[in-house]
């Protein structure tokens, strides 16, 4: 009779529940470090996207005004001087009329803020490139990324009004403060504006759009970032943390509040974790449609 060797005669081993659950949580684990991975590979594979936005008291000769908007920059360990210079490109490829930056352009320290200042002054556009900031230039320091900014040819509008005139017609360009850091006064801020005035908003956080609402003032398009969409998405479920005690209602994307529209860019930058899962960074090219 011929004998098997030891471990072929062993019976066959008896899984435990304990076992399973040590084998579904490497598993698990593998599969988590996995994704993080590839989101960490392709983190600034950037996206443009192309929004038309009907503003129906949009004066006829500002129909097909473009906007390209830049948002959480987040210049620092995760994201470097070349990436933000190769976005700096394409958005002059676009030739926009104007340029719109809303915020968060370092993370890390406040040796950022010049280099990144400096990328920024390359952006042309036909009418002007204008910016807001968010609550990670106030943890930096929010004169000194203004002054930055300023520098550089940027038009900042911390509770600024512009006026965009063409063939005799207006468009009101209004940027807001940080809405956890700033002290912003909507109704000064826009008392000079006529109630049918066409109006876009630049504001770090979508959430102002609520402070609107709430204070019966009127934004017909406010360009936003903040969310960075999640950063880390997954189907049907979206992201599984969203830093508003609104949720997902203006996490990323065109949204609205009763008559006014909201777009929160997923932005360039990361923070926390150099990564991005189903959530594409991104330069947004607005165009304005009567």
């Amino acid at each position: 009779m011929k004998l098997l060797p030891d471990f072929l005669a062993r019976p066959p081993k008896q899984w435990t529940r304990r076992d399973v659950l040590k084998l579904s949580a490497a598993s698990v684990t593998t599969l988590g470090l996995g994704v993080l991975g590839y989101g960490c590979a392709i983190r600034q594979s950037v996206e443009l996207s192309r929004v038309e936005v009907k503003i129906p008291n949009l004066p006829s000769a500002f129909d097909g005004l473009t906007i390209a908007h830049l948002t959480d920059i987040h210049h620092g360990i995760y994201t470097n001087f070349e990436y933000i210079d190769r976005c700096v490109q394409i958005v002059n490829g676009l030739q926009p009329d104007v340029i719109a930056l809303t915020g968060d352009f370092t993370y890390g320290g406040k040796r950022y803020v010049e280099p990144c200042a400096e990328a920024l002054s390359q952006l042309r556009a036909r009418v002007g490139v204008y910016a807001v900031l968010g609550n990670h230039d106030y943890y930096v320091g929010a004169s000194s990324v203004a002054l930055a900014l300023k520098r550089a040819g940027v038009t900042v509008m911390i509770d600024q009004l512009d006026r965009l005139e063409l063939r005799g017609e207006r468009l009101w360009l209004a940027g807001v403060d940080d809405f956890y850091y700033g002290t912003t006064d909507l109704h000064r801020l826009l008392r000079d504006v006529p109630r049918d005035g066409a109006r876009v908003v630049l504001s770090h956080n979508p959430d102002f759009i609520e402070e609107f609402a709430a204070k019966n003032e009127h934004a017909d398009l406010m360009i936003s970032g903040h969310t960075h969409g999640g950063q880390i998405r997954f189907p049907w479920a979206g992201a599984p943390h969203i830093v508003s005690p609104y949720g997902q209602q203006y996490a990323a994307g065109l949204n609205r509040k009763d008559a006014m529209q909201v777009y929160t860019s997923r932005g360039l930058g990361t923070i926390l974790l150099p990564t991005r899962v189903d959530c594409p960074p991104e330069i947004v090219l607005f165009t304005l449609r009567s």
